[in-house]
């Protein structure tokens, strides 16, 4: 089972595999079980399947900017929405959105700043935490944004 560290942003998924702001692109350090998904201009994006945190199975994107780690996309795979895929309804995806949000909300210690019938928004000092209800590709999402580190 994979952990989530809400005090430092880092997802630590194995012993050799964790993914935290500032982490070498997987060039530099190989992540174990990554599959590279794309990479264009200054960004590339690894895939790692059937990772497993708060008691929920995700599908994980580590989006690199500048060979360094920038987002981590989660899609909650054992959901709802994912399970009925285009015959879910914009209230499947609300009560996903609001169910994850109130289980980061509970495991963080934090409550929301922001809340749209679209996307609740944590904020932590290594960045932000968005769970998105995406209406055009019936899908939900956890997004951990890292704030750029001042030079």
């Amino acid at each position: 089972m994979a952990t989530f560290d809400f005090a430092t942003g880092t997802l630590t998924i194995d012993a050799s595999t964790s993914l935290f702001h500032g982490r070498p692109s997987p060039d530099e350090s190989p992540l174990s079980g990554g599959t590279e998904l794309a990479k264009y201009g200054e960004w590339e994006n690894y895939g790692i399947k059937n990772v497993k945190v708060w008691g929920k199975t995700f599908g994980v994107a580590a989006r690199f900017c500048n060979r360094k780690l920038a987002m981590i996309d989660f899609v909650w795979v054992d959901g709802v929405a994912k399970k009925i895929d285009w015959s879910a309804t914009e209230d499947d995806l609300v009560k996903e959105k609001k169910t994850l949000s109130k289980l980061i909300a509970s495991e963080a210690q934090s409550p929301c700043v922001s809340s749209t019938i679209g996307a609740d928004t944590f904020v932590f000092n290594w960045g932000t935490l968005t769970v998105h209800a995406d209406l055009r590709s019936m899908i939900v999402t956890i997004s951990v944004a890292y704030t750029e580190e001042k030079a």
